[in-house]
């Protein structure tokens, strides 16, 4: 099994933070990375307060990510496996929103858009793909996920097994699927509590603590980004402070962290 690392130990604490959008982005739009009120930063502030050790916090994140690409990120990319999460003190997996958003036009299509020629026709692609989104998720009452459940159920347990395995068994967190107030999803979403909970069965059983990351956004829901998705400072800052309460418990002890796997 993973131990907690010592709080005693040189140099700054590594806190590696896997996720999409929600990890950059507040109710105005995309943010630097050090922007204070993010919530790896709100994580790092805390951990630093409590441990009275400095931590420095890397995100590794992008727009839309799905499992699918972080875990192909995790399975080969050389910087993401060696130079970002292994030798990492504490971990935060901060994705699934958008895989178990409401499934409107197929993924694989999405995939293929950027290889479209020539530009304006791509251009015209987009639009219309964009515009019959909500049409189809209307279509099934947004009863569909973006990534089927079992689909997602195999491709996130990878994930935190490659998780462990990179990171040698560090205190960990997921952090569960947002939910919207979004045009683009149709203003419906009947599956979501469903897919969290689904997600973080996952989740404990490879040992990482959960946080409802909906549980603090759903009250301040009309303080959302314009696109109805991203959330205010508030939010980010009840969010990270949640995190930081799940990998303190484990980083000082109280709590097991994931376990290496075998």
């Amino acid at each position: 099994m993973g131990a907690a690392r010592d709080s005693g130990d040189d140099g700054p604490l590594r806190l590696v933070v896997l996720g999409d959008s929600t990890s950059f982005t507040d109710d105005v739009g995309p943010q630097l990375p050090w922007v204070d009120h993010l919530y790896p930063n709100v994580v790092a502030r805390r951990l630093e307060a409590e441990l009275a050790r400095e931590v420095a916090v890397q995100v590794v994140a992008r727009p839309g990510w799905l499992v699918r690409d972080a875990l192909r990120a995790l399975q080969k990319d050389r910087h993401v496996q060696f130079e970002v999460l292994h030798g990492a003190d504490a971990v935060v997996v901060g994705l699934g929103s958008f895989d178990n958003a409401p499934g409107g036009i197929p993924a694989a299509v999405d995939a293929l858009v950027p290889y479209v020629r020539p530009a304006p026709v791509r251009r015209r692609l987009r639009r219309a793909l964009t515009a019959a989104y909500p049409l189809a998720v209307r279509a099934t009452a947004g009863r569909r996920r973006r990534t089927p459940p079992r689909e997602f159920e195999r491709l996130f347990d990878q994930l935190l097994v490659q998780v462990r395995g990179l990171t040698q068994g560090v205190p960990g967190v997921v952090v569960g699927p947002t939910s919207h107030r979004s045009d683009f999803y149709g203003h419906v979403h009947p599956r979501h509590r469903e897919a969290e909970a689904h997600q973080f069965e996952i989740a404990t059983r490879h040992g990482f603590a959960t946080v409802s990351c909906w549980d603090h956004a759903e009250p301040m829901a009309d303080g959302l980004n314009p696109d109805g998705i991203h959330w205010p400072p508030a939010v980010h800052a009840a969010i990270g402070e949640e995190v930081a309460a799940g990998l303190l418990a484990q980083l000082t002890g109280q709590a097991p962290p994931p376990g290496v796997p075998w």
